[in-house]
């Protein structure tokens, strides 16, 4: 495409926005203390990461996480749910980690087609990590017989 040297030249001079920059910060703060069973100090984390930008389809995702942790199902469907619907804006990987998690919370609360709908949805996303799509697919398969 005609100008796109310039255009690159121009986008790696402008500093980023600083905003986003500190919400993402938050954001992988946030993952950190998750992964370190912190689950209470991660939503806190997580929480003043979506204040920041609230459309960040990854912070939504790691949020529900947390929640789901704490067992605050409703409100980590929610935040499930939220990510999806940013999944133009976030990676293949956590977007489809997103319909996985929801399907098992609609599964949960007993929202059988709702869960075989985001199942497959995970299993068939183009870049979905290979865990995911695997357990999606069982899940999915499960769900099927069953009905």
């Amino acid at each position: 495409p005609s100008g796109i040297r310039q255009r690159a030249g121009e986008r790696i001079r402008r500093a980023p926005d600083a905003r986003r920059a500190e919400a993402y910060r938050l954001s992988l703060e946030g993952l950190r203390t998750f992964e370190k069973g912190d689950g209470s100090g991660a939503e806190a984390l997580l929480a003043r990461s979506l204040q920041l930008d609230p459309k960040d389809p990854v912070a939504r995702y790691r949020y529900g996480r947390a929640l789901h942790a704490r067992k605050e199902d409703a409100a980590a469907l929610a935040a499930f749910e939220a990510a999806i619907r940013g999944a133009r804006d976030g990676p293949a990987p956590i977007i489809a980690s997103a319909y996985y998690e929801a399907a098992r919370l609609h599964e949960r609360l007993t929202h059988t087609d709702q869960a075989i709908a985001y199942y497959r949805a995970a299993s068939t996303w183009f870049g979905c990590g290979a865990d995911t799509r695997t357990a999606a697919t069982r899940a999915l398969a499960r769900l099927r017989a069953a009905k």
